[in-house]
């Protein structure tokens, strides 16, 4: 039954689902496509990063090496910047072993060369001192691994292999290094024998470039050579010697063109400091992308479009800021690109789906509007035809009432004629007050302004229902004071008083009085209607002034169509002011209203 119930309710918000689907693939799409520039974006906008200290990076240049003079005398029709050397040429003897024992003299933890000498290049002999200098167990010497997985040992690797690993580094398709992949062969990569770590060659570790190349301690050879390296600056370090680059030994990374022991050294960097970028499986990243989607959309369809603008950008800022807080911060890789976009997507996407779902409610509405407007002149059509029909007979009834009760004024049904008589006079007054009713809630009805008294209206009303109140025995008070003249229309306020003291005979028992009070103040004329009835329960008072609505026990004790007060409501509100019932069960109850001296402001049409 639950799964019947969604499905429905996916049915009918089918065009809503497949529009969020296509956000969603939307962002997918670019996450997919844009994840490598946005991981290199990432790294040049964060800047330079604190580096580890323990690395210290020596450069070789060509002219170090003693047929350096003699090699670009054969190349002379070449610019010397363009020089292409391969790493064999860095080998000579001499050179390494006055740098190796400098170097040692300071006591490294590690030394690195990342130049590979192949065991074929000529290696004349070597005493043991010269040995000891070059096969020192803290001299690791690069290896060169092959598609085959072959390894090409170097010239001074030792017996058992110890003092070697391979410098081999993995370009992506755009020859761009990224990832640090271990050799996973016997030999293993030569930044885990300088960190004296074995890495699990599953899962690719992305390297966390920590900035220029200018942030590791930098030396040259000669510096070395020469003694111009301060005491101890190399010691328990780990040193990485590399030749300087030309245009075949650079070796792109995500902030540009780097050296081979440069590159090395961020990965040793990475070892030590444990800072791999963490990378989590693509999944994890479409399920971010899909609640997203889920939030983006729920405020698109449920905030007006102001209010879903400002949160669809809040959405992206958070984004963007947890995206650069856990990257420097933790060292995890979310994108920032792929959100944005997908936010984009959804807000021009929803956009017009609320554009045309808006349409569609305004056809309704007009189709609506337009069935209730004929609906309700139906209504006021059928009930206006009814009651002008219920006149003509009701006026011959009374008529023959009449007639019977003068001719026989001794017949034995004179009291059956009597309350004939009355039953057809409530009758006439219920008709009476719905088409009043039909008449002010019409369109067309407006307010006929003249300029009067308003206590005279008050005293033509009391002169009208005196015999009602004579026959209860009523005493009807006036308390009227001295009034300017005021513009209303005296129609309206007429039936408005004869409602206000018909109602109080009404209800007021016999033997009891009524009181009406009239004063001005500054800015209105305030009535007031006050009798000694049995009053109105307090939670009755505020559903009197609708229609058709009467108190719970009066529907026994006194007859009425529940409209008298609806009517007193609406014409004084047409005017522009305002009524006002206060009762007190068993003491009586008082009806005001009050009507502003000026109402050139009050609106002349009942809409």
């Amino acid at each position: 039954m639950k799964w019947t119930l969604f499905w429905r309710l996916l049915q009918r918000r089918r065009g809503l689902v497949t529009r969020g689907l296509l956000c969603w693939a939307i962002g997918w799409l670019i996450l997919v496509n844009d994840e490598v520039n946005s991981y290199d974006a990432r790294l040049q906008m964060r800047g330079a990063q604190p580096i580890s200290q323990q690395v210290v990076l020596l450069t070789i240049h060509p002219s170090d090496v003693a047929g350096f003079t003699r090699f670009r005398q054969q190349n002379f029709d070449r610019s010397e910047s363009l020089i292409e050397v391969t790493d064999s040429f860095y080998w000579d003897k001499a050179l390494w072993l006055d740098l190796l024992s400098k170097v040692l003299k300071q006591n490294p933890r590690k030394v690195g060369v990342t130049l590979f000498f192949s065991e074929n290049l000529n290696n004349s002999y070597l005493h043991r001192e010269q040995l000891k200098i070059l096969k020192d167990p803290r001299v690791m010497w690069a290896a060169s691994a092959t598609l085959t997985e072959r390894t090409h040992l170097p010239l001074l690797s030792n017996d058992i292999k110890t003092n070697i690993g391979t410098h081999d580094l993995l370009r992506d398709e755009d020859g761009v290094i990224r990832r640090f992949v271990p050799a996973g062969t016997e030999i293993p990569h030569l930044a885990e024998k300088l960190t004296e770590t074995n890495i699990d060659p599953l899962p690719n570790r992305f390297i966390n470039y920590r900035g220029t190349k200018s942030q590791f301690a930098r030396y040259t050879a000669r510096d070395v050579l020469d003694g111009r390296i301060p005491e101890s600056m190399l010691t328990n370090k780990i040193i990485l010697i590399g030749s300087e680059a030309t245009a075949s030994s650079q070796f792109l990374t995500p902030l540009g063109s780097s050296e081979r022991h440069e590159v090395i050294a961020q990965i040793v960097d990475n070892i030590l400091e444990k800072r791999w970028i963490h990378r989590f499986h693509s999944q994890f990243y479409a399920i971010g992308l899909f609640f997203l989607m889920l939030i983006s959309v729920f405020a698109m369809t449920s905030y007006p479009q102001s209010v879903a603008l400002v949160l669809m950008a809040w959405l992206a800022t958070m984004a963007a800021a947890m995206s650069a807080w856990v990257f420097d911060g933790f060292y995890i890789w979310f994108p920032a690109v792929s959100p944005a976009i997908q936010l984009a997507a959804t807000w021009v996407i929803f956009i017009g789906y609320q554009a045309n779902k808006i349409e569609r409610q305004n056809w309704r509405l007009q189709q609506e509007q337009a069935y209730f407007q004929e609906l309700e002149q139906l209504k006021n059509n059928f009930v206006s035809l009814i009651s002008h029909d219920l006149k003509t007979p009701i006026a011959k009834i009374q008529a023959i009432v009449d007639r019977l009760l003068s001719q026989n004024p001794t017949h034995e049904f004179q009291g059956d004629l009597k309350s004939l008589r009355v039953s057809s006079e409530e009758l006439n007054r219920y008709i009476q007050s719905i088409l009043k009713v039909l008449r002010v809630e019409s369109r067309d009805f407006r307010l006929n302004k003249e300029v009067g008294d308003i206590n005279e209206t008050i005293q033509d009303a009391i002169i009208q229902l005196t015999p009602l109140a004579t026959e209860k025995q009523i005493r009807i008070e006036q308390d009227l004071e001295p009034l300017f003249a005021i513009e209303v229309d005296f129609t309206l306020i007429r039936e408005v008083l004869v409602n206000l003291v018909e109602n109080a005979i009404k209800y007021t028992p016999v033997g009891g009085s009524i009181r009406v009070s009239s004063k001005e103040t500054n800015e209105s004329i305030l009535v007031s209607v006050t009798d000694t009835g049995e009053g109105i329960p307090s939670d009755e008072v505020n559903n009197v002034w609708h229609k058709f609505v009467r108190g719970k026990d009066q529907d026994l004790k006194t007859k009425g169509s529940g409209l008298g007060l609806y009517l007193v409501k609406y014409f004084i509100e047409l005017h522009g002011g305002t009524v006002q019932l206060e009762s007190e069960l068993k003491k009586g109850t008082k009806v005001s209203f009050r009507l502003p001296l000026d109402m050139t402001d009050t609106e002349e049409v009942s809409s």
